[in-house]
């Protein structure tokens, strides 16, 4: 049999889905709102009559009847078979909002959350549908919400600004507020400004996905090369060096040939080349790569570990540069140093399918996901890496 905590309960559902702000706004017909509830039957009527009398008087007490607000009980005439008619309650209902708020001890909670909601449609009416599918969101963000609209109001007139967070100029808001509301922030900015203002090709936070989606400066991440051509630099005598993704972007350096390896200690001691530069230290990090447009023109020779990882990366930079070709990620590597294989480790272990491995590498990739091997760059000989590069030479790119 319900109680009134039970009601209370409901009612608090209620309130925490939104769908009360949401009905305020709509003007719409959610009360009186019912609460279905089990009735005792003739059975219990007589066995638990005791019980049901108790739980009567206990639902009365605590309803609009005696407190004039709440829930109120509407009641039926049951005809009892021993104990004859029978006046038992039926209906179990809110019939007005403020019957509500006052029941959950809302009442001086909804006026400030309801004009908010009022004005902030009255400033920005394209937030509608948002705020009607999201009321929880503005529950949730209310001690804050003036700050997010004045994050997007400042963007709605300055789009794509073109500074850091830490220069935006906007009163009572500052750039660690707007750091630590990225996410939320990101769904009000998408629905109020234009299509101009967005950069459609970036999503999500991750890579700093809100700085380049809203045209905002980042710190970038600098790519590790090395000059393995003297001849290719600019300023004699500087080969080894760090740059922002979009400085490398616009410096088109005049290689035919680009070799990428994970291991840092490799990319430093990796032998000189004619005509080439080595990347090194990336990691997945490869995906920033995909900026640079004049690596599409260049030879591209990718030398990973030997593991599942190094194969998915292997097929990361396929993805962006078809024409990349593997170093020393082959079978008869892998059999001619087996001795120097160790477990790759369970948590690094890559399952997935890879769609950008050559044949020979998807089978190799396969049997190591069935054995576990792993052969780190940096155990290879030098000689060998040697024997292997004099290869590349004689490709023209």
């Amino acid at each position: 049999m319900i109680t009134p905590a039970d009601i209370r309960t409901k009612a608090q559902k209620l309130w925490d889905s939104g769908r009360v702000l949401q009905d305020a706004w709509e003007n719409g017909d959610l009360f009186p709102w019912e609460i279905p509830f089990r009735k005792p039957n003739a059975s219990a009527q007589m066995e638990q009559f005791a019980q049901v009398r108790d739980w009567m008087l206990t639902l009365k007490q605590a309803s609009r009847e005696v407190k004039c607000y709440g829930f109120r009980i509407g009641y039926r005439e049951v005809q009892h078979r021993q104990l004859g008619t029978q006046l038992l309650p039926h209906t179990i209902s809110f019939d007005t909002r403020d019957d509500l708020l006052r029941f959950i001890q809302k009442k001086q909670l909804f006026p400030a959350l309801y004009q908010t909601g009022l004005e902030t449609l009255v400033e920005f009416p394209a937030l509608r549908a948002w705020l009607l599918k999201y009321p929880v969101k503005l529950m949730e963000q209310q001690p804050v919400w003036p700050a997010l609209l004045a994050v997007c109001r400042y963007f709605l007139h300055h789009p794509q600004p073109g500074r850091y967070l830490r220069e935006l100029d906007i009163p009572g808001v500052d750039s660690k507020f707007i750091g630590q509301n990225k996410a939320i922030l990101s769904e009000l900015l998408d629905v109020v400004l234009p299509e101009t203002a967005l950069d459609p090709d970036s999503t999500g936070l991750r890579q700093h996905g809100f700085e380049r989606r809203y045209g905002l400066k980042y710190e970038e991440p600098l790519l590790r090369l090395r000059l393995l051509d003297a001849a290719l630099s600019p300023v004699a005598g500087i080969t080894d060096m760090s740059l922002p993704v979009s400085q490398l972007a616009q410096w088109e350096i005049p290689c035919q040939r680009v070799f990428v390896t994970e291991n840092k200690t490799n990319g430093l001691s990796f032998p000189d080349m004619p005509g080439s530069i080595v990347m090194f230290g990336l990691g997945y990090g490869i995906d920033t790569l995909a900026e640079i447009p004049w690596l599409h023109t260049r030879q591209i020779v990718y030398w990973g570990d030997l593991d599942t990882h190094g194969f998915s990366i292997l097929s990361r930079m396929r993805r962006y540069f078809p024409q990349t070709q593997s170093l020393l990620m082959d079978t008869p590597t892998l059999q001619q140093y087996a001795h120097l294989c160790v477990e790759e480790p369970e948590n690094a272990r890559c399952a997935d399918i890879l769609q950008h491995l050559q044949p020979a590498e998807l089978a190799l990739y396969q049997q190591l996901q069935q054995t576990h091997q792993r052969l780190e760059q940096e155990r290879l000989p030098m000689t060998t890496v040697q024997q292997s590069l004099a290869t590349f030479t004689q490709i023209e790119p």
